[in-house]
C-alpha cells in the first residue's frame, strides 16, 4: 500500500467541520465477561494495525486538499481519562486519529470520521476483540467474517473511494427545510453525558412489528413523538422535527471498502395537533421506504459530490474551500436536523466470540446545532440504545424512554456516565 492516501469524499467534510463542539469522532464499545489486560490489548492491537493501515494515519494539508499519511509512531491503547467522542489531535507529530481505550470490562474504539464510518470502525473492533480474547487463551477459533492478520497489506478494494466508483452524474438537487431544533444549556466546562439503554432485542423487534414496522422506523417515530412532546410550547413556528440518518451504501452498491461509504437521509415530521404514534410512524415508513430505494441514492450521493466535482472547487485554495464546506455544514446540514439516529444492527460475530461478550454500545457525538445525538446497536440479544448530549436538560431522553418501555411493554435498564450530573 502507499504510505499517504486521499481523503474519500465524505471524509473531506470532518476535518473541515471539527471543533470542541463537533468532534467528529465517533465511539464503539464492546463490553467482554472479564477485565480487560493492557499489556494483551496492546499486543493485540499491535498485531491488528497492520492489517487496518488506514486507520494508523495522520492529517497533512495540501494545497487543494487534506490528506492521510502513514504514521510512523506506534498506536498506543489508552486508559479512558474524559468524556466519550472527545475532539482528537488533528495535527502535529503525536496527534493520533484513532483511540483503543479499555476501562474495566470495556474495550472502546473512538474514531475521527474522515477516515471510515461505523461499517469500516465495527470491523476494526470485531478483529481487535477476537485477536485479544486469541491472546488471552480464550477458544476462539471460528474466523468466518472476521478481517484477521497476519496480512500486512489491505486489499485494493478495502481502500477504495466507494463514492468516486458509484458516482452518477443526475439532475436532481434534494432540499428540506429548517427543522426544529431542541434548546438546551451546555455543559460547563463542555462534556458529553452519555446514558444507554438496554433491551431484549428480540422482543423490541417483535413489538416493531406488531405495528408493521421496521425496528429502525419504530424508534424514529418514537424519537419524533419524544421530541415534540418535550418541546411543543418552544416550537411556535411548528418547523418540522427531522431524524437524520446515515445509511450503508454497502448494502446497495457493491463494495468492500473499509473507508466511508454512507449517504445521509432526513426523515421529518410536521406534527399536527393530535397526532398519534401511528399516524407518525406510518409517515416515517412512507419515507424511510422512499429514500432508502437506489434511485434516491444515488441521488443523494451526487448532490453530495456536487461540489467535489465541480471544476472551479477542484483548484480552490484548501482555506476557501474549509470555509466553503464549514458553511454549507452549518447552513444546509445541522440546519436541516433535528438529531442523528444511527442504526448499526445485529453485530455478527463468530459463536466462539460471543460467549466472552456482554454487550456492544454505540456513541454519536452531538454537535453545536444538533445538542444530542441516538445510536442503537445489538448482540447477544442485548440492544443498546445510547444517547449522547452536551446540554444538561434531558427531557427528550426521559420521554423516549418512557414512552418505548410504555408502548412496547419491555423493561429498559438505563446506565450514564456522571458528566455534568454536577452541574
Amino acid at each position: 500500500m502507499e504510505d499517504w492516501y486521499k481523503l474519500d469524499h465524505a471524509g473531506k467534510l470532518f476535518p473541515a467541520v471539527a471543533g470542541r463542539e463537533n468532534s467528529s469522532t465517533y465511539r464503539l464499545s464492546m463490553m467482554l465477561t472479564s477485565l480487560v489486560h493492557e499489556e494483551v490489548l496492546q499486543t493485540a492491537l499491535d498485531e491488528v494495525i497492520s492489517r487496518f493501515p488506514l486507520l494508523n494515519v495522520e492529517l497533512r494539508n495540501g494545497l487543494f486538499w487534506k490528506f492521510l499519511r502513514e504514521k510512523e509512531t506506534r498506536l498506543m491503547v489508552e486508559p479512558e481519562s474524559t468524556y466519550p467522542c472527545a475532539p482528537v489531535t488533528l495535527s502535529g507529530a503525536n496527534g493520533s486519529l484513532v483511540r483503543v481505550l479499555y476501562h474495566g470490562n470495556k474495550i472502546s474504539v473512538e474514531i475521527f470520521h474522515a477516515l471510515t464510518d461505523g461499517g469500516g470502525a465495527l470491523e476494526f473492533l470485531k478483529t481487535l476483540v477476537f485477536q485479544y480474547l486469541y491472546r488471552i487463551g480464550e477458544s476462539v477459533e471460528d474466523r468466518d467474517g472476521l478481517i484477521l492478520p497476519p496480512a500486512s497489506f489491505a486489499r485494493y478494494a478495502e481502500a477504495q473511494d466507494s463514492f468516486k466508483a458509484h458516482y452518477t452524474s443526475t439532475v436532481s438537487e434534494i432540499r428540506t427545510p429548517e427543522a426544529l431544533q431542541i434548546p438546551g444549556t451546555r455543559f460547563s466546562p463542555y462534556g458529553h453525558n452519555v446514558i444507554h439503554g438496554m433491551i431484549h432485542a428480540s422482543r423490541l423487534n417483535a413489538a416493531a412489528k406488531q405495528h408493521g414496522a421496521t425496528l429502525t422506523a419504530y424508534l424514529t417515530a418514537l424519537l419524533i413523538m419524544a421530541v415534540h412532546d418535550s418541546t411543543l410550547p418552544l416550537n411556535n413556528e411548528n418547523r418540522p422535527i427531522v431524524i437524520s440518518m446515515p445509511v450503508n451504501l454497502r448494502k446497495i452498491f457493491p463494495s468492500s471498502s473499509l473507508r466511508n461509504f454512507f449517504a445521509v437521509i432526513n426523515i421529518g415530521v410536521r406534527i399536527e395537533a393530535g397526532m398519534t404514534f401511528e399516524q407518525v410512524l406510518e409517515i416515517v415508513q412512507a419515507q424511510m421506504k422512499e429514500k432508502t430505494t437506489k434511485l434516491y441514492l444515488t441521488q443523494a450521493m451526487a448532490s453530495s459530490m456536487k461540489y467535489e466535482k465541480n471544476l472551479l472547487s477542484r483548484f480552490t485554495p484548501l482555506k476557501l474551500k474549509d470555509l466553503a464546506i464549514r458553511y454549507g455544514f452549518d447552513h444546509y446540514g445541522e440546519e436541516a436536523k433535528t438529531l442523528t439516529l444511527t442504526n448499526l444492527g445485529r453485530i455478527d460475530i463468530p459463536a466462539s466470540m460471543g460467549a466472552h461478550i456482554e454487550v456492544m454500545e454505540t456513541t454519536m457525538y452531538p454537535t453545536a446545532k444538533s445538542p444530542m445525538n441516538c445510536a442503537v446497536c445489538s448482540i447477544n440479544e442485548q440492544l443498546t440504545i445510547t444517547f449522547a448530549r452536551n446540554i444538561v436538560e434531558n427531557d427528550v431522553i426521559q420521554h423516549f424512554f418512557r414512552q418505548l418501555s410504555g408502548l412496547s411493554g419491555l423493561d429498559v435498564r438505563i446506565i450514564s456516565n456522571d458528566w455534568g450530573m454536577g452541574a
